[in-house]
């Protein structure tokens, strides 16, 4: 399906708005940024709204049919766009997909609690943006689908339980006063009807002036409806003799009284005309909140109903007093033999209670006939399954002599199960002894199925059919309550796929969602019977290792697990080797409560990746130190912008040749005030993971471009300037305008600027980056290939990404000349990009023996502690 959707999301991208377009509510306070998304989700065929504060999103909600909500979190003013999403969806059946920059880990409990349909990650692309909405778009119709199939089963179990207990009132009822009021009470009672009324008729057929019994809820009481209903509804349905329906709506052109009904909740009515052979006795008449209260399904039951209720009426009116036990016989043995459920009356003064009487339904039903069971126990429907807790409630009652309800699992003729709902009601003979047991039963088997296939969907994960987060939890209280019980240990593992975004990202979500089957599955395989798999989401499991276990059990298992996991897996047409990397947590060592040995695996977990990946560890209390640290390092990184905390310090790269100066490269540093200057490998890759590298990107851009300005207008001849661009910038298709608009705004020469991106843009979409590169390089600024030779090196990403330079890595650099692979792989790179008529510059160098191998290579250029290092701005003049 989820490749489905993205095709489909593919397709709407050069379609065209139209009046049927679906509507979406963009809620967002950046203007750029919601510009951009009306632009996106207008070319792919979507109307959009868009609002730019948390009030006008509830406001434009309350006041437009929207189909989907695009809501930014970090919104101005005092509510957020979390509160706001649940404002709307308390009043609002409407998808709500979160847009944000904000880190995830930091609100994920509030996102979570409020469900919403997707989240997205400032910035997106384009397809990304598309295939969300489609899937939020699709899961929320499969949803409505669902409630819509729920409600239909719900009411139609209603109306067959109401059917079973009308037929019970029936055949207890003595007059055919109590029959009426028997009847309309239940219909109003568990039928939750507001109002039910019978209008009997005269000899002429005319409805008789007041109802023979009516139920009215309160807020119905006091308008004038009922004269109008009579001769628009009940009339009609008398006169051709079947049930006549009518919506209840609220609008212009309507009449008061349906007006009327309709603002006190009130949106469907029906007659039925209750007629037993051939004659006319009344109009039975309903009004409810629901239109689907009265479609095909509950007009069918109704009619039953109502021939029912006829039947039941005119018996008592062709009944004399004297005659009064035989009519009654007749009616009873009318009801009993008509009804769906199944019947069997039984005797209460014989031993064992042998049956002695069962209707056509119970024929029908069990599979077995009359001569069957007649004499026999009703126990035969047990078929042996004697040990259910409810036999002990029926066993109770029969001995008491007392009726009573109870649900029982039943079997047929031919040994197939089926589900019961059984009541069972004692009847007294004339003189007040117990002379039998009636018992109606009806099948409930398709509905304990849907109940169980609910409680399946609620506990496992829809993908793998693993349990989900709800069941894990449920499981882990559990193992926490029997280990310290027991005083035994158990284990939490952390299990996360490694590079699994990767599979994502470049085979498509459909293969990514193969391969979670196949490494669900061999999770589930290493595991013991009676442990638990679960799936958060995306590549993240958690398995728990139930009593009894210890550090040799688990290690063992996780050995399994690793083992497993490298075996390769064919996906589509594709052959994938994947690894993963878990971690352990221990109970009571390592915590003893649900949350603390969650978040102690995963920071294990974490440790494992850091490693290296495909491994393992044990959690260690100084993960969490180290995590916490983390944390308040990404919360000091969200300030640096705004609080000066950021430099530029600049490298000068000098002409191997000529000994001058021709470049320098920006080196991006981070004065903290209070853990002074902070090594860049600490948080590159953290704003990296954040997004965080984007802001970021673009001031190093901003500041480069001033720089090179104010070096010009102090007299200074500023070489040209590299500054180095994260894969994570091109994934915004406008990269190269905000490059080009940098430029303009410090009124310098586009050539004075170099731009360094990685081999790592080879994972990306190749057209994107090389149209991006194109707009770069057509504000006259030249392209490096930074660290040449540690990646996906091939020739063909140069001839895509068109360089005008290459860097080889320190990592080579390093062992020249002494060593022979470093200095073979410098010279064939020196050779490959001399035959190219591609530059080279070689980073790292510092030592006068290394300079003078490259100077003999050919090398053009050279960057290293052996001219200078980096240095702040001032002093780099100086050096000018």
């Amino acid at each position: 399906m989820k490749a489905d959707i993205q095709h489909k999301a593919r397709q709407v991208v050069s379609a065209k708005p139209d009046s049927h377009a679906r509507r979406v509510l963009i809620v967002e306070d950046d203007s750029q940024v919601g510009a951009l998304l009306v632009a996106h989700l207008g070319a792919a065929g979507y109307q959009t709204v868009l609002v730019g504060d948390a009030s006008a999103a509830i406001a434009s909600a309350y006041d437009g049919d929207f189909d989907l909500v695009l809501m930014d979190i970090l919104l101005p003013g005092k509510i957020d766009g979390i509160e706001a999403t649940e404002m709307i969806q308390r009043h609002f059946d409407v998808p709500v997909i979160f847009l944000s920059a904000a880190n995830p880990e930091k609100i994920i409990g509030r996102v979570v609690a409020s469900a919403p349909y997707g989240y997205i990650r400032k910035p997106w692309n384009q397809e990304t943006l598309h295939v969300s909405v489609e899937l939020a778009l699709e899961k929320h119709r499969v949803e409505s689908t669902r409630e819509q199939q729920e409600s239909q089963l719900r009411r139609l179990n209603r109306a067959l339980r109401l059917i079973h207990d009308c037929n019970v009132a029936l055949v207890r009822a003595d007059s055919e006063a109590e029959i009426i009021e028997n009847i309309v009470e239940l219909l109003h009672r568990q039928g939750g009807y507001a109002a039910v009324w019978l209008d009997l008729v005269d000899a002429d057929g005319a409805i008789l002036g007041e109802p023979a019994a009516a139920v009215v809820a309160t807020e119905l009481v006091g308008i004038r409806w009922l004269a109008d209903f009579r001769a628009q509804c009940s009339a009609p349905a008398l006169q051709r003799r079947e049930a006549t329906s009518r919506l209840l709506e609220s609008r212009a052109g309507i009449p008061d009284w349906i007006r009327d009904l309709a603002r006190r909740g009130q949106r469907a009515g029906i007659a039925l005309p209750v007629i037993c052979r051939g004659t006319v006795i009344g109009v039975l008449n309903l009004l409810a909140s629901e239109p689907e209260d009265f479609d095909a399904d509950a007009r069918e039951v109704l009619m039953e109903l109502a021939d029912d209720l006829a039947y039941g009426i005119l018996a008592q009116r062709e009944s004399i007093e004297r005659k009064r036990a035989e009519a009654g016989e007749w009616l009873l043995s009318r009801a009993v033999e008509a009804s769906a459920n199944g019947i069997m009356i039984s005797d209460a003064r014989a031993a064992d209670h042998p049956i002695t009487y069962v209707n056509p339904a119970f024929e029908r039903i069990s599979g077995y006939s009359a001569a069957d069971v007649l004499g026999r126990n009703g126990r035969v429907l047990l078929g042996g399954d004697l040990e259910q807790m409810e036999l002990n409630e029926l066993r109770q009652a029969l001995r008491e002599g007392r009726g009573t309800k109870v649900e029982l699992r039943n079997y047929r003729k031919d040994g197939s199960p089926f589900e019961t709902e059984l009541t069972v009601s004692p009847v007294l003979l004339p003189d007040g002894v117990l002379g039998h047991f009636v018992s109606i039963f009806n099948d409930i088997s398709e509905r304990k199925h849907y109940e169980a296939e609910l409680e399946h969907q609620a506990n496992h994960d829809l993908l793998t059919g693993l349990a989900n987060r709800n069941l894990l939890r449920d499981r882990l209280h559990q193992a926490i309550a029997f280990g310290e019980r027991q005083e035994e240990m158990f284990a939490l593992l952390a299990v996360d796929l490694d590079q699994f975004k990767r599979v994502n990202e470049n085979l498509g979500h459909a293969c990514g969602d193969e391969l979670l089957v196949v490494v669900a599955a061999r999770l589930a395989e290493c595991v013991r019977e009676g442990d638990t798999v679960a799936r958060l989401g995306d590549d993240e499991f958690v398995i728990v290792l139930g009593h009894p276990v210890g550090e040799d059990d688990v290690t063992r298992i996780i050995a399994r697990m690793l083992e497993q996991m490298v075996q390769p897996i064919t996906v589509g047409e594709r052959e994938l080797v994947v690894s993963c990397s878990i971690g352990a947590s221990l109970y009571p060592r390592d915590g003893d409560d649900v949350e603390t040995l969650l978040q102690n695996a995963d920071a294990a977990m974490h440790r494992a990746k850091a490693a290296g990946r495909g491994g393992f560890q044990f959690y260690q209390a100084e993960m969490n130190a180290r995590a916490t640290d983390q944390l308040a390092l990404d919360a000091d990184l969200r300030r640096a912008l705004g609080n000066e905390e950021l430099e530029l310090h600049y490298q000068p790269q000098v002409d191997l040749r000529s000994g001058e100066i021709v470049g320098a490269e920006a080196l991006l540093r981070w004065r903290h005030p209070l853990r002074g200057m902070v090594a860049p490998d600490e948080f590159i890759p953290l704003a990296e993971d954040t997004g965080l590298i984007i802001p970021i990107g673009q001031w190093v851009i901003d500041t480069a471009c001033r720089q090179i300005r104010d070096w010009r207008n102090a007299g200074v001849k500023a070489p040209r300037v590299a500054v180095n661009l994260s894969v994570r910038q091109f994934q915004s298709d406008d990269l190269g305008e905000k490059i080009a608009a940098a430029i303009a705004r410090a009124g310098i020469d586009g050539s004075t600027l170099e731009f360094e991106v990685t081999e790592s843009l080879a994972l990306q979409d190749i057209g994107q980056v090389t149209a991006v590169l194109k707009k770069i390089r057509s504000v006259g600024a030249t392209i490096a290939l930074d660290d040449f030779g540690t990646g996906f090196s091939s020739l063909s990403y140069l001839i895509h990404f068109a360089v005008d330079k290459i860097k080889i890595d320190r990592s080579f650099v390093r062992d020249i000349p002494n060593d022979r692979a470093a200095a073979a792989v410098s010279m064939a790179v020196i050779a490959m990009a001399k035959g190219l008529g591609i530059k080279v510059i070689a980073e790292g160098v510092e030592t006068a023996a290394q300079v003078a191998f490259l100077r003999e290579q050919g090398c053009d250029e050279m960057q290293g502690y052996h001219f200078s290092r980096p240095l702040p701005p001032g002093e780099f003049a100086k050096l000018l």
